[in-house]
């Protein structure tokens, strides 16, 4: 079951997925004093993939290595059970092919541990709105080419909309912004994604960032709301 829009004034329900306990604890009591409700806490694949399958979050926070377990595999599984959910990796590497293997797995941001507690709910936040964030941090991993081949080049206007969205807003709030048709945005963010073998609209972003076809917004974030 895809979670339900955030609102403003509703504390963001989330899962927070990690292994160590300390390290878990301590997180769960930074989200709250942010204003997040944490409403389950895992520290393996198995009970994360329980707690998000009961509790619905509107958003899960999944640590890449889990121990014996895999948190890109756990993101892969779960939105395979249901495509629409919101899921952030979150991780201490910069390492480029564990960047573009958790950006393969479908997972709508990408977290940095290196971040504050404030930058951290932000991108919760605002992928619980349906939005995209690749911490800023990340930004020399992107620019470093993984392959030697060009890809097709963009067209204008989906490079206007692939810059939209780095900058934080939705499919929908793209369409009005540019005065186009929802469908008409989503043929465009599918196309772009064709020609830079994307898998999800942020990893489009990413490959986009690193290819330069587009700009970190500001310099200073990817995505977030602060």
């Amino acid at each position: 079951m895809a979670p339900a829009e955030s609102h403003p004034d509703t504390p963001l329900r989330l899962v927070l997925i990690e292994d160590h306990q300390a390290l878990r604890e301590g997180l769960e009591l930074l989200l709250d004093r942010e204003g997040c409700d944490v409403v389950g806490t895992a520290g393996n694949a198995l009970d994360g993939r329980r707690l998000v399958d009961e509790l619905a979050p509107d958003v899960a926070l999944v640590d890449i290595r889990l121990g014996e377990d895999d948190g890109i595999d756990l993101t892969r599984h779960l939105l395979h059970d249901d495509p629409e959910r919101r899921i952030v990796l979150y991780t201490g590497s910069s390492d480029e092919e564990l960047l573009f293997s958790g950006l393969d797995s479908g997972a709508r941001g990408y977290a940095l541990k290196d971040g504050s507690p404030r930058e951290l709910v932000g991108a919760l936040a605002h992928v619980a709105r349906g939005g995209n964030y690749v911490d800023p941090r990340l930004r020399p991993a992107l620019l470093s080419r993984r392959a030697t081949e060009r890809l097709p080049s963009l067209s204008d206007r989906q490079r206007e909309i692939l810059d939209l969205l780095a900058q934080g807003l939705t499919g929908e709030a793209v369409a009005e912004q540019l005065v186009l048709s929802a469908e008409t945005v989503k043929t465009h963010i599918r196309n772009a994604m064709s020609k830079l073998e994307a898998t999800t609209r942020v990893h489009a972003i990413a490959i986009a960032l690193r290819e330069g076809y587009i700009s970190s917004p500001g310099d200073d974030r990817a995505g977030g709301d602060g």
